[in-house]
C-alpha cells in the first residue's frame, strides 16, 4: 500500500472534450513526482482510451499526441511506475476532485503535509 504524498485540483477551461481533461489529469499526475522525485507511482485512471493510448507502441498522432508523449516521458523517468485502467466507481476520490474543480473558482494542491481533511477524503477512496 502506499502513501499519499500530495496531489493537484486545477480548474480547467474551455475544454476540448472529457478525453483532453483526463489526459491533462494523468500529464499532471505524472510530473508532480518527478518534480518531487517520488517513484514508483501508480497512476489510474478511468479513461481506458486514454490509457490504451498511452500503453500503446509507436508515434501518437491523434490531437493528444504531445499530452500522451508528456506523459509516457514522466513515466520513463519514474522507475517501477505503472498505469492502469480502473472503473470510475473505483476512482471515486479522482472523480470528486474533479468535480471539486469543474464547480470551483480556485486551485488546490498539496504536498508533502497533506491536510488531514483530505488526506482521509482521498484514502477512503483509494483502491490499492
Amino acid at each position: 500500500m502506499g502513501d499519499i504524498v500530495g496531489g493537484i485540483c486545477l480548474k480547467v477551461n474551455s475544454v476540448a472534450s472529457p478525453d483532453f481533461v483526463e489526459a491533462m489529469a494523468c500529464r499532471a499526475a505524472c510530473s508532480l513526482p518527478v518534480q518531487y522525485h517520488l517513484s514508483p507511482i501508480m497512476v489510474e485512471s478511468d479513461c481506458q482510451s486514454l490509457v490504451s493510448a498511452i500503453e500503446a507502441e509507436g508515434e501518437e498522432t491523434s490531437s493528444l499526441g504531445r499530452i500522451i508523449e508528456d506523459i509516457n516521458f514522466s513515466l520513463g523517468m519514474l522507475v517501477g511506475s505503472s498505469l492502469r485502467h480502473v472503473y470510475r466507481e473505483a476512482n471515486m476520490a479522482a472523480h470528486n476532485l474533479a468535480k471539486l474543480a469543474l464547480y470551483s473558482s480556485f486551485n488546490l494542491s498539496w504536498s508533502r503535509l497533506v491536510q488531514p481533511v483530505i488526506r482521509s477524503f482521498v484514502a477512503s477512496h483509494c483502491t490499492l
